[in-house]
């Protein structure tokens, strides 16, 4: 009966987190540009326009006159949308956001999904090579809560065989003959210092989506506001 309920429970943690945040909720039936088709032919013009949600750490902050722009290392995304960073990374991407976008908010190495647009790619250079961003055009996005895995070894011992248990603080398994004695366990630790949050972008009919075509001073109703912080997504 106790395994039934644990399994039930893991069930239901698994399902919450799961869920994709409000900020970057795409219909069911929408279809998606992958970030990879982009990367792999910058000048394919078919793709202009077209909706995606793409990912990653965040690199640098650009404002500029009327819009600002998000240069994001891109990572594959995860079921709930929050980027993978474990697993290679085909390249980097700009998000143009109209308006003023805080580099103290949105910092450097922090995690974000951003959904929008596909747009005309943009050169730049990246040290001293000349690269060719896949560009979004941005309606919403999320920044993730930052968290980082710690390793630790727990230890402790049978108190059938030692009489009174020995427990120190995070310990956690204990010695017996059926088991070495000493194990490893992953520790999810989360940072204070980096909330969850996102919002969505409104934009103008007519809008340019590049910051080159941009010929019209944002509406305060056009400027990126963060929401409050939403419940946390791990």
């Amino acid at each position: 009966m106790n395994r039934v309920l644990i399994i039930m429970f893991a069930g239901l943690l698994l399902s919450g987190c799961a869920s994709v945040p409000e900020q970057i909720k795409i219909p069911e039936n929408a279809v998606l540009v992958p970030f990879n088709q982009i990367i792999n032919n910058p000048e394919a013009v078919s793709a202009i326009g077209e909706k995606a949600r793409w990912g990653g750490r965040i690199v640098s902050v650009q404002n500029k006159q009327k819009v600002s722009e998000i240069e994001v290392i891109f990572f594959p995304e995860a079921s709930n949308g929050k980027p993978k960073t474990g697993e290679e990374s085909p390249g980097r991407f700009k998000a143009v956001v109209p308006g003023f976008v805080d580099p103290l908010v949105f910092e450097k190495d922090r995690l974000i999904t951003i959904v929008g647009e596909v747009a005309t790619s943009e050169t730049g250079i990246i040290g001293e090579q000349n690269y060719t961003y896949p560009t979004l055009s941005a309606v919403g996005y999320f920044m993730w809560q930052q968290t980082s895995d710690v390793q630790v070894q727990n230890i402790g011992y049978d108190p059938f065989l030692f009489g009174m248990p020995f427990h120190n603080r995070g310990w956690s398994t204990w010695y017996n003959p059926w088991h070495s004695g000493f194990h490893s366990s992953r520790v999810r630790v989360i940072r204070n210092n980096g909330h969850s949050q996102g919002s969505r972008v409104e934009r103008s009919r007519g809008s340019s989506s590049s910051s080159s075509n941009s010929n019209r001073q944002p509406s305060s109703a056009q400027r990126t506001t963060p929401s409050q912080p939403a419940t946390q997504q791990r």
